[in-house]
């Protein structure tokens, strides 16, 4: 089949064309904003043609990538570091605040399991929340329809599968809960008041208590 011949035989269906010009507009505003001399307090404004929504400012690095036709919602304060994917089929919903370390996947989209001929079936999107003042580390991978908890950590390369509640401490593939951090506040005080901040081995006592795995 020559190439003008399979350009006409996609054009008689017009939901392929729409979704084929939808992905270049989005892809097109992607790479603008991905210019390495754009500050990173502007990327997320350039990026509002390609699905991005923010509430304040935040800090977005290079390197992202965007594909979907649902949004990503930013809240103030949010920090997106280099080399991010957001999978958006369906919508991600990112808290105030909420820290996100390089080269973390998000994904909405999954497929339902077919017959043994061809397994990834129909496209289903999910979305995904990320609660306010979390912090993703870095090469993350969140899955979709996932709700990652207010104030919650998520260990460097782990792979979140499931809910995680707020203010703990998640590590693995799949991802589970290690650490409880409600008692933070408390710790915040002390250090305020009474630390010797030279003394770094005291420091780390504190803040990762003896075989820590975090």
């Amino acid at each position: 089949m020559t190439a003008s011949a399979r350009v006409r035989d996609w054009m008689r269906s017009p939901s392929d064309v729409r979704w084929a010009l939808a992905q270049m507009r989005q892809a097109t505003f992607v790479s603008l904003a991905n210019v390495p001399f754009l500050p990173a307090v502007l990327r997320a404004s350039v990026m509002r043609p390609a699905g991005v929504r923010t509430t304040g400012p935040c800090l977005m690095y290079g390197g992202s990538m965007i594909q979907g036709q649902a949004s990503v919602r930013l809240g103030t304060g949010v920090f997106v570091n280099f080399g991010c994917y957001f999978d958006t089929v369906a919508d991600i919903v990112i808290g105030d605040h909420v820290f996100i370390a390089d080269h973390v996947r998000i994904l909405t989209s999954t497929h339902e399991t077919g017959p043994s001929g061809h397994r990834a079936g129909a496209l289903r999107g999910e979305s995904v929340v990320i609660g306010p003042g979390a912090w993703i580390g870095s090469g993350v991978v969140v899955m979709p329809g996932v709700h990652i908890g207010a104030g919650c950590i998520i260990g460097a390369n782990s792979l979140v599968t499931r809910d995680c509640e707020p203010d703990g401490v998640y590590v693995g593939s799949p991802a589970r809960r290690r650490r409880e951090l409600n008692d933070l506040p408390a710790a915040e005080q002390w250090i305020g008041d009474n630390a010797d901040f030279r003394d770094r081995e005291a420091m780390q006592r504190l803040i990762l208590p003896p075989n820590s795995e975090f």
